[in-house]
């Protein structure tokens, strides 16, 4: 990863090598920040370098009032330098529109890094997911089940409960009809044909402050959920939102 040792862009101590690693890392980024053209790497933090610093912490750091500055050990030379191919998204896969928001998001915190536990699911991996979360907590399993699902999800439980002595694949059977029965998307967003829904494994994200902050200020995403509230981050986007990004 590249390094610097002083701030580059407004107020920075602008070393020429420094000036330099940035205006290499944002010629980087320059596709996603057109119109702007390359920069020329003069290792001078003109205002052009300066425009284009302001242009990527707005456009792809979601930075309202971007300072134009880049400091060794802060959130754009993370994001820059993390975007530059080494975000790590290890875990499901994800759909593109998804997997480009979570990268954004990670870039907009300052990170490298996160593991995605759960995207779409049928309503076979609903009752499966539902009956093993359940069995896995021993006692507690049937009361967290009620306090993480709604009324549609609560139905689901239910079933389980009363049929928890009959064996797993008989109940996760029974789960998953009724789970049809009332409709996917009323038991778990996670069924849903409108919403890209992804979680993100909490022992994955370094900085969990950040991370919240910059998943809520995301304008594609609508609705975040976090620990203790919900196992893992729990992202949901609207697969007809103006704010994703186009491209393949």
């Amino acid at each position: 990863m590249a390094r610097l040792s002083q701030s580059v862009g407004r107020g920075g101590g602008n070393l020429r090598q420094d000036v330099i690693t940035v205006q290499t890392l944002l010629n980087k980024h320059i596709g996603a920040l057109t119109p702007l053209r390359p920069l020329a790497v003069t290792g001078v933090a003109d205002p052009a370098t300066i425009g284009a610093i302001e242009e990527f912490q707005r456009r792809i750091m979601k930075i309202a009032k971007p300072d134009g500055r880049v400091d060794p050990n802060g959130r754009t030379f993370a994001a820059l330098d993390g975007g530059n191919g080494s975000i790590a998204l290890t875990g499901l896969v994800l759909p593109p529109p998804a997997k480009r928001v979570l990268t954004e998001i990670l870039q907009a915190a300052g990170l490298t890094k996160a593991q995605v536990t759960s995207i779409a699911r049928t309503p076979a991996d609903q009752a499966r997911i539902m009956y093993e979360n359940i069995v896995s907590r021993g006692d507690k399993g049937v009361a967290f089940s009620y306090n993480l699902y709604g009324a549609g999800g609560d139905k689901i439980t239910k079933v389980y409960e009363d049929n928890k002595t009959k064996p797993r694949d008989q109940v996760i059977k029974l789960m998953e009809a009724k789970i049809k029965e009332i409709g996917p998307a009323k038991v778990s967003k996670h069924i849903s044909e409108t919403h890209y829904v992804f979680d993100v494994a909490p022992s994955s994200i370094t900085n969990k402050p950040a991370f919240v902050k910059a998943a809520k200020a995301h304008k594609a995403v609508t609705n975040v959920l976090e620990p203790p509230d919900d196992p893992a981050y729990h992202i949901e986007i609207p697969k007809n939102s103006p704010h994703l990004t186009p491209g393949p």
